[in-house]
């Protein structure tokens, strides 16, 4: 015989259950868009960095040395270095 409780306890079961499938494909969602933003930020800033350094090597062409000779240097070792990362 089923009982109230029985029906109960079904029922709560179920709503755990869906509840937690809920929670793991709205996580699985999130990290989707999350990656989706992630790679725009990056082709962005490969964008942005292809024209920092055209601006830098325009500047150091037109005579400017010190400062920019400096970022020079340290963009591309930070590139280089970057480029052999994960």
């Amino acid at each position: 015989m089923i009982s109230i409780i029985n029906i109960a306890g079904y029922v709560g079961a179920g709503t755990t259950i869906t509840a937690l499938l809920y929670g793991v494909f709205s996580f699985v969602d999130n990290n989707k868009r999350q990656d989706k933003e992630i790679r725009k930020m990056k082709d962005e800033q490969k964008i942005i960095v292809s024209a920092l350094r055209g601006t830098l090597d325009g500047l150091h062409q037109l005579g400017c040395n010190g400062r920019v000779t400096e970022s020079i240097s340290a963009l591309d070792e930070h590139l280089n270095n970057a480029a052999h990362e994960d």
